[in-house]
């Protein structure tokens, strides 16, 4: 594994651009982070998304529910990422907070992704919300 190229630059630019897009609410720009198909993982249901007009969709969902809840934005603690094989990184986004417009908390999880490097740019193929500070 010592041969694997670190990924830490380039998954922090896409993290950046999708956590962007996603407070901008450009959900075609969160869709262009993620591959097709992308498999979401929530509490309670998986969630699989097989294009990003499909992706569109469920943003516009979600977003509809969260911003009901009075959502602002979303902050993120730390992101790390780690190569697990040739254009293949794990990657874990800490302390990602649902934020509300008064600054109180909707929730704060961690999330978990892989992501795989195609011939243009890295992008998220699974998503995984986890419970905060899951790893210990």
């Amino acid at each position: 594994m010592s041969n694997l190229i670190d990924p830490k630059e380039e998954i922090e630019t896409l993290y950046r651009r999708f956590l962007s897009a996603w407070n901008s609410r450009d959900f075609e720009g969160v869709a262009r982070c993620f591959s097709e198909p992308a498999f979401y993982v929530l509490p309670g249901v998986d969630v699989p998304v097989p294009n990003r007009a499909s992706f569109v969709d469920l943003l516009e969902k979600v977003f509809a529910n969260l911003e009901a809840d009075g959502f602002s934005h979303t902050e993120v603690g730390k992101i790390s990422a780690r190569a697990c094989g040739e254009h293949l990184a794990i990657v874990d986004a800490k302390a990602v907070a649902r934020l509300r417009h008064d600054g109180s908390s909707i929730e704060v999880i961690d999330g978990h992704y892989i992501a795989r490097k195609f011939d243009d740019a890295w992008r998220f193929t699974v998503a995984v919300s986890c419970v905060r500070g899951w790893e210990g």
